[in-house]
Parts: structure tokens; C-alpha cells; sequence
């Protein structure tokens, strides 16, 4: 596998060729589109890479959603990785707040995550090298044809509703809230023990919505 990291990476540049030249060609290039490109097969994955400073800074000034639909528009195989716990969150949020009077909130935070699941998959990964071991994982199944599987942060509130909402693709708020609410899930265990006419118990979910849904639980979490 091919692996082409942009300059502009500066920071992570040596990790990265240390941690993908074990396994891949290396090359470092000024790309126009994405931080990482991984190509292999004639296929192509292209990752946008954020620190948690950087990822709320881009999604403050609208960057973030510029370089996702860039990404959506040139590759197939297109993701943004976001590096940060949710500790992580809260300090840059309360940093920004303090050195530019801005009040970077939690809900503006998944909001943001929400939105851009709606046209690309966002990963969130706890630390540097778990992002690099993400990024390849993700890229061979892309090449391998496989179902790609997202990540989902360990968050505060219900992380049944986070996961309906934010990562299963195909399910907005408003039917996550509804699945949440009526089927009275609390946790990722509940989703685990969701059973097929459990689903279709849901006004207007029917049998291909719940099939859907169960198939990316089984991929995701199980």
C-alpha cells in the first residue's frame, strides 16, 4: 500500500513515516485535498486529520466542512479523523473561551460531528497512534471492498442515542430520539441486545431500515 503524507503535517510527519513504513511505501507531498492518502488496488482513502484545538478552531471558522466536501467531492473513499478524548474537548474549549472570549459548546461540538457524518464518516480516536493504526485499518478494508465500521466516542449523555444519531448511517436525531425514547435505551449494551421487530415496532421503521440498522451494529460494536 501507498501512503502520502502532506508537508504541511510538520509535527506528525516522522511519527507517521516511522509507523507506516513498516508495512507501506512512504512519500511526503504537498497534497491539495486531505492529510493522508492511501492508495492500493487502483483504490484511493483520503483522511482529513484533527487535533482537538484544530478541530474546534476549523469547525469555529467553517474550514472543516470546506475540506470534508473537498474530500467528497475528489475520492470515493473519503474521512475525518479527530484525535481527543472528550477531556481533551472540554480543556480546548475552555482554553478558547479564555484566550479569544469564544464559547465553544459541547452541543456545537456533535453538532458538528453530526453534520459531517451526513456526507462523510468521522472517526475519533483517543491518541496519535491509535489514529495512524485507524487511518490503515480503515484504508484496507476501503481497498478490500469490506464495510467500513466508525468509531464512536465514549460520551457523556446517552451513548445509545450518540451512536444512533452520530454513526449509523441513514438515522438523523429525530428517529434516534424516537428509537431512544420508545424502546428505552440507555447504553451501547442496549443497543447490542436490539433485535430486529424491536425496531420495526418504530412508527415508519420498516423491515430494510431495521436490517440497516442492525447489520452497521453488528459491523460497528458487536
Amino acid at each position: 500500500m501507498n501512503v502520502t503524507i502532506d508537508t504541511r503535517e510538520t509535527d506528525r510527519i516522522r511519527p507517521a513515516i516511522f509507523f507506516f513504513s513498516i508495512r507501506n511505501n512512504v512519500s511526503v507531498e504537498e497534497l491539495e485535498t486531505g492529510d493522508y492518502i492511501f492508495e492500493d488496488k487502483g483504490k484511493q482513502a483520503v483522511f482529513e486529520y484533527k487535533t482537538m484545538s484544530d478541530f474546534i478552531n476549523s469547525v469555529s471558522e467553517g474550514r472543516v466542512f470546506n475540506q470534508a466536501i473537498d474530500q467528497s467531492n475528489e475520492f470515493i473513499n473519503h474521512f475525518v479523523i479527530i484525535e481527543g478524548t472528550d477531556e481533551d474537548r472540554k480543556k480546548e474549549s475552555e482554553r478558547k473561551y479564555w484566550t479569544s472570549g469564544v464559547n465553544f459548546t459541547k452541543k456545537q461540538f456533535y453538532g458538528a460531528i453530526a453534520r459531517l457524518n451526513t456526507f462523510t464518516t468521522v472517526l475519533r480516536v483517543p491518541d496519535r497512534k491509535t489514529a495512524f493504526e485507524v487511518m490503515e485499518q480503515q484504508a484496507k478494508k476501503c481497498f478490500d471492498d469490506k464495510v467500513l465500521a466508525k468509531t464512536f466516542p465514549k460520551s457523556e449523555g446517552n451513548s445509545a442515542f450518540r451512536y444512533l444519531s452520530y454513526c449509523c448511517r441513514g438515522v438523523g436525531a429525530k428517529t434516534a430520539e424516537k428509537i431512544v425514547q420508545e424502546l428505552k435505551l440507555n447504553n451501547l449494551e442496549d443497543i447490542l441486545n436490539l433485535k430486529k421487530e424491536d425496531l420495526m415496532s418504530i412508527h415508519r421503521i420498516g423491515a430494510t431500515t431495521a436490517d440497516n440498522i442492525l447489520s452497521q451494529i453488528r459491523t460497528d460494536i458487536s
